[in-house]
This record gives structure tokens, C-alpha cells and sequence, in this order.
């Protein structure tokens, strides 16, 4: 199997077929074993399937159009509550990583389409969804299965790489 940390981009082109539940258990449950400050697991899973939702965020969000052609998407939302001296964004960053990963070695294409820290993004989508006051919308994953074959290319830039301090 190809390295999936170097194969997974970002996949916009959707083709007919659901994800399947057992490859939804799957990743939601690598969405769960993501890393948070002091184990404080302030993340949840929106699972978005319905087709008029799917057109309301193509509305809303002009990043995530292409969640018309994919089967479901999953909103990553954060609670401020539990969220441990504002590392929300963190946690939810690793979880929504973890979505990527986890879909891509199901055989998925996936888009991770931002809404923290986008202010007005964060606020139609926490309306949209009638979210509570504490719990804090972070990311939108489209996932689906495609035809899109990524072009494989090379990310290696040893001049981003220090040691020790930044001027050596």
C-alpha cells in the first residue's frame, strides 16, 4: 500500500457511491483517537449526509461547492467548555488531520474546507446548524470516492529544516 501521509490531497471531484458505514465507523473512530491537551477530548462529529443540507453549506461556505456531488460530509466542532486554555483549535486540527488520513486509507477523496478562524464562516455555520454558544464549528471534511488520481510530487525542502537554533 503507498504511504498514505504523501499520497492524501486535497480531492474536489466526486463520483457516485456512499461511504460505507463500516469505513465511517473507521474514521470517526481515528477522528477520536486524535491527540488533545490534557486528554480533554473537546472535539464532536457532525455526520452531514442530507442532500438539502449539502446545498444550504454550498450556499453558505463558497470553499466546500463541491459537497453537492459527495455522498457526506463531517463538520468538526469543538466545545470551549471542556477545551483546555484555548488549545480548541489544536484538537480539532489534529482530529480533522486524523478524518483526512483515516478516509484517504479507505480509499476516499477528501477536502478539509476551513471555517475557524474565518469569523463569518464560524457564525452562519454555528446558525445553520443551531449549534450551542460553547460549541465552536472548526472545519467542514467532504469525503467521497473519486476518479481523481493526484499527481504525486515532491514536498521535501531541507532549507525548512533548523536545528538547534533558526541561524545555524
Amino acid at each position: 500500500m503507498e504511504d498514505i501521509l504523501f499520497s492524501r490531497r486535497s480531492i474536489r471531484e466526486y463520483i457516485n457511491g456512499d461511504v460505507s458505514e463500516k469505513d465511517l465507523n473507521y474514521i470517526l473512530h481515528a477522528a477520536m483517537a486524535a491527540p488533545t491537551a490534557m486528554n480533554t477530548r473537546c472535539y464532536s462529529f457532525l455526520v452531514i449526509k442530507d442532500k438539502n443540507m449539502h446545498k444550504k453549506i454550498a450556499m453558505q461556505h463558497e470553499s466546500a461547492k463541491m459537497i453537492i456531488s459527495a455522498p457526506l460530509a463531517i463538520l468538526v466542532v469543538g466545545d470551549s467548555n471542556i477545551a483546555f486554555k484555548g488549545f480548541l483549535p489544536q484538537d480539532c486540527a489534529a482530529a480533522t488531520q486524523n478524518i483526512l488520513l483515516a478516509a484517504t486509507a479507505r480509499g476516499y477523496g477528501t477536502v478539509w474546507c476551513g471555517i475557524y478562524s474565518n469569523l463569518n464562516k464560524e457564525v452562519s455555520v454555528a446558525k445553520l446548524f443551531n449549534l450551542p454558544k460553547n460549541i465552536k464549528p472548526f472545519s467542514l471534511v467532504v469525503i467521497g470516492k473519486t476518479n481523481v488520481k493526484p499527481i504525486k510530487r515532491n514536498v521535501w525542502q531541507p532549507e525548512k529544516v533548523k536545528y538547534e537554533t533558526w541561524n545555524k
